[in-house]
């Protein structure tokens, strides 16, 4: 790997394995490819056939060499992974047996300081995960004060996101707010006091990194096409980083889904079984090795034989617990 490319280090690849299981001759889409980790280890267990989604368009020359290396068993798709459907059908494949998401920012994002994704560097604000058009310098700069509190608080989850919002106004009468450390000092003033282990600017970012990327709307997208392009026994596997993803998936799986128990008892409409509820964390050993898997929340699902397609089946956003501005 490049020298200058940074480090990153895939989570809970243990936990993933062990669940997925990988088996020869199946196919499974890895919604959230990266740099490559889950994927190379899944292709290293069995010969399977992996399908890397990514928006990035960075990631695909991180993964040359992973290309090159597994040949026709890896196919790169740059796009949306809520539209995965669509794309896995435009390459002639209408099953797979697993779909794998590792939702949030990943390290080469948040390390690499010109995206704009980390108050660690002072660098343009920018949090785009593909090559749109909008940032959030556009966000912050243009939006109306009632809607950059929403943004800030249904996304953030930050409680003092009116005082943020108010602040972020009153800066930019006087010049446009243009990098990370410009907004991260108007949050700090805003929000005040010492901060012993979360920075005051987490939330707001995470906020507005999440709405500019219309992150969760991807996370119920994805998850309802799971539904239909599972085979029988294909696993569903999301890890989360925050509260408002893990929220959606827990409910999803909720809402559609068996006890294990009972579905090797009785026949069943809904389109998944589960053989645990709680969640999975990572573990102590690896929380050590690598600090930012500590938020991590793993929730996984097995398809069931039903027949429910997304027409039969009545999925809401606002149910699982998407939010919206």
């Amino acid at each position: 790997m490049d020298n200058n490319v940074p480090a990153h280090k895939s989570v809970m690849m243990n936990e993933v394995l062990e669940i997925l299981n990988p088996k020869s001759n199946e196919t499974y889409i890895d919604c959230t490819l990266g740099a490559g980790g889950h994927t190379r280890a899944i292709l290293e267990s069995a010969k399977c056939h992996v399908i890397g989604i990514d928006r990035d368009p960075t990631v695909f020359s991180l993964n040359e060499d992973l290309y090159k290396h597994y040949g026709d068993r890896l196919t790169l798709i740059k796009g949306r992974f809520g539209e995965l459907k669509n794309h896995i059908f435009n390459i002639g494949i209408k099953k797979v047996d697993a779909i794998f998401i590792d939702l949030g920012v990943s390290s080469m994002q948040l390390d690499t300081p010109e995206r704009g994704f980390s108050f660690r560097f002072d660098a343009p604000l920018d949090m785009r995960m593909d090559d749109s058009k909008t940032t959030v310098f556009d966000i912050v700069n243009k939006y109306k004060e009632e809607d950059l509190a929403k943004i800030i608080y249904l996304f953030g989850e930050e409680r003092k996101s009116r005082r943020i919002a108010k602040n972020i106004i009153e800066y930019r009468k006087n010049k446009k707010i243009e990098t990370t450390f410009e907004l991260s000092n108007i949050i700090k003033n805003s929000i005040g006091g010492k901060y012993k282990k979360i920075h005051p600017s987490t939330k707001t970012f995470q906020g507005l990194r999440i709405y500019l990327n219309d992150e969760l709307k991807e996370l119920y997208q994805a998850l309802i096409s799971s539904e239909s392009i599972l085979n029988e026994g294909g696993r569903l596997i999301v890890i989360s980083f925050h509260s408002l993803e893990d929220r959606i998936v827990k409910n999803f799986i909720k809402y559609n889904s068996i006890s294990e128990k009972k579905y090797k008892l009785e026949k069943t409409e809904l389109p998944f079984y589960y053989k645990k509820k709680r969640v999975t964390k990572p573990s102590e050993i690896e929380i050590n090795e690598n600090p930012r898997s500590r938020s991590a929340h793993l929730r996984y699902a097995y398809r069931t034989s039903a027949k429910a397609v997304l027409e039969n089946n009545l999925h809401n956003f606002i149910r699982y617990g998407g939010v919206s501005v």
